[in-house]
C-alpha cells in the first residue's frame, strides 16, 4: 500500500519539474528576445558595435553566456551546451540572428571576426534544425542570407 502512495507524489514531483523547465525555457526565450530587440535597436541607430557589447554583457548576466566563448566552441561542443541550457529551436534562431547581424555589423572592420560569427550562426541554425527534427523553409531562407554574406567576406581582403 506504501507504493501506491509515493507513485502520485513521483508524478506529482515530474509534473512540477517540467512546469519549472518549461517556466524557464520561457524566460530565457523572453531574455533573448528582449536583448535583441535592444541590440537591432542600437544597430538602426548606427550603434551596431556598441550594440554587441551591450548584448554580450546583458546575456552573461541574465543567461549566463558568454558570445566570444559560444565563438570558439565546435558545433557538436556548441550543441550539447545549449541544450544543457534547454534551448529550443526558435531560440537558436534568435541567437544566430544575433550572430549574423553581428557578423554583418563588422563586415568592413574585421574581416575575421565577421567570417567567424557568420559561422557561428550557420552552426547554430543547423542545430536548430537537428533539434526541431524538422527544417524550416525559414531557416533555409536565413542560412541562404548568411552564406551570401560569408561570400562578402571571403571576397573583401580588408583590414583585420
Amino acid at each position: 500500500m506504501g507504493q501506491f502512495v509515493e507513485f502520485p507524489d513521483l508524478i506529482g514531483n515530474k509534473m512540477q519539474h517540467r512546469d519549472l523547465l518549461k517556466d524557464q525555457i520561457e524566460q530565457l526565450g523572453k531574455a533573448l528576445a528582449k536583448i535583441m530587440a535592444n541590440f537591432l535597436g542600437q544597430k538602426t541607430q548606427g550603434e551596431a558595435l556598441r550594440g554587441i557589447e551591450a548584448a554580450n554583457k546583458q546575456l552573461q548576466s541574465e543567461l549566463d553566456i558568454d558570445i566570444d566563448k559560444l565563438s570558439v566552441l565546435t558545433k557538436g561542443e556548441l550543441k550539447t551546451h545549449l541544450t544543457k541550457k534547454h534551448f529550443t529551436a526558435p531560440q537558436l534562431e534568435l541567437l544566430a540572428e544575433f550572430f549574423k547581424e553581428a557578423g554583418a555589423a563588422e563586415l568592413n572592420k574585421n574581416s575575421e571576426k565577421a567570417k567567424a560569427r557568420l559561422t557561428k550562426a550557420l552552426e547554430l541554425l543547423n542545430i536548430a534544425d537537428e533539434i526541431s527534427g524538422a527544417l524550416s523553409l525559414d531557416r533555409v531562407q536565413k542560412l541562404n542570407e548568411i552564406e551570401e554574406l560569408l561570400k562578402e567576406v571571403s571576397g573583401n581582403p580588408n583590414h583585420k
